[in-house]
């Protein structure tokens, strides 16, 4: 609020609002904030639909069962999720309201192609769709102008950036927002999905939690696509049993402490930008030594 408003109801305020101490605080906290579920203790041995075009050095450690250096999940990283979950509820409750057409929520599926002789073990991958639509029996009528019975569908709750297409001055673009453009992850999400599900379509659904916009994606299954992306997680798998991990992708800027990466960093004028992949890894630690991480025996 503006402070001619906060001056009108200070008096309220002061009133009214009970001072909370940082130890009640923390301790609050603490209760509200205890994780619902045991940690897994299973050794990973399946890809993801999200791997598609996660950081291959992040994958082979994965694959092969290497303890994450940073597994903790924030609070503020489960809020997010929650809030997710709460605006999914929302969008599969419409999408149940298209005339002609089931919607059926939260699909899990699986894509399992047997070892040909040329890799060292089958691939698996395992993905959950947001949703499915099946056209109706009886009903006739195209949805989108498409003539097909099964479209994919995932839902992306997201922020003013990147959801937003950025312009300078000039009017160029110098950002192009989800609502315009299919963030990558989210293309090949959604295209592992239609590939699974054998479905020609898909709808990538977007929701700016800022403010309330939407943007839809209409897209076809690319099988060759698909298929360069199921052949290069299957080789990363090949390489990591072989103990071969892939170099470190991504740039990102190591605090003088090296407790943690920091976001950006200013190099000879010029303001260069940690990767997002990096700052989110869960591995951080061990692939850019951060906070004194020593291998174990």
């Amino acid at each position: 609020m503006k402070p001619n408003e906060y001056e009108e109801i200070k008096e309220l305020y002061d009133t009214s609002l009970v001072k909370i101490g940082k130890r009640e605080r923390d301790y609050f906290f603490s209760n509200i904030n205890r994780p619902e579920n045991l940690h897994s203790n299973r050794t990973r041995k399946t890809f993801y639909a999200s791997d598609a075009t996660k950081c291959e050095r992040a994958i082979a450690w994965a694959v092969t069962g290497v303890p994450k250096s940073n597994a903790e999940i924030t609070q503020k990283s489960r809020n997010i999720f929650a809030l997710g979950d709460a605006v999914h509820e929302v969008l599969e409750g419409r999408y149940k309201k298209v005339t002609g057409w089931q919607f059926f929520a939260e699909h899990p599926g699986e894509i399992n192609i047997k070892n040909n002789g040329e890799h060292s073990s089958d691939f698996l991958l395992h993905y959950r769709v947001d949703g499915v639509l099946m056209r109706e029996h009886w009903s006739t009528k195209p949805l989108l102008g498409l003539d097909t019975d099964k479209i994919i569908c995932e839902f992306k709750t997201i922020a003013d950036f990147p959801y937003n297409t950025g312009r300078n001055r000039a009017r160029e673009v110098y950002w192009h927002g989800a609502e315009d453009v299919p963030k990558s992850d989210h293309f090949a999400q959604l295209q592992i999905g239609m590939y699974g599900e054998g479905a020609d379509y898909g709808i990538l659904h977007y929701h700016n939690k800022n403010n309330g916009d939407e943007a839809i994606h209409l897209m076809e299954m690319n099988i060759e696509y698909c298929e360069n992306l199921i052949e290069k997680l299957w080789t990363i798998n090949d390489n990591a049993l072989k103990d071969t991990i892939p170099e470190r992708p991504y740039t990102a800027f190591p605090s003088r402490d090296r407790k943690s990466l920091q976001k950006s960093k200013t190099i000879d004028g010029k303001v260069q930008k940690s990767d997002w992949h990096c700052l989110f890894c869960d591995f951080r630690d061990k692939c850019w030594k951060l906070n004194d991480f020593k291998e174990k025996e």
